[in-house]
């Protein structure tokens, strides 16, 4: 029998990219969503604020949580603060500009319930956002 020796680590086949963020960035997301969906449905419910401007409210809430929670916990940035949290902002103001179209395509538009034109909205900015967040933001 031949001795099976590990091949040397530049030749191991590497773990998939992915497999530890994306998990990590979408329950941080669902922390994050969780709190942007408490805020707007308090607001249009307790407050009367009308649904675009209290999801755009709700958005802000939750990308302050989300901020912390990517940079620590699903991608475990090494950046600079000041470096992370200007790309943050300026793919925070893509992403709000993002929610807010597709959320009032939806709900002004072609008369879907806020809340399920929210849902709907949070599941399609899911893709882009991991994209933005890995590869530019906290890289």
């Amino acid at each position: 029998m031949q001795d099976h020796e590990a091949p040397p680590a530049a030749t191991r086949p590497q773990p998939v990219r992915h497999r530890r963020s994306l998990p990590l960035y979408v329950g941080s997301g669902g922390v994050a969503t969780a709190s942007h969906y408490a805020v707007t449905i308090a607001a249009v419910e307790l407050l009367s604020v009308p649904p675009i401007p209290a999801s755009a409210i709700g958005f802000t809430t939750g990308a302050a949580i989300k901020y912390w929670l990517n940079y620590s916990v699903a991608f475990q940035s090494r950046a600079r603060h000041r470096h992370a949290m200007v790309r943050y902002a300026a793919a925070l103001a893509a992403m709000l500009a993002l929610n807010t179209l597709i959320f009032g395509l939806l709900q002004a538009r072609l008369g879907v319930e806020y809340i399920l034109a929210q849902a709907i909205t949070t599941a399609l900015l899911i893709p882009p956002g991991y994209v933005l967040f890995r590869e530019w933001v906290f890289r």
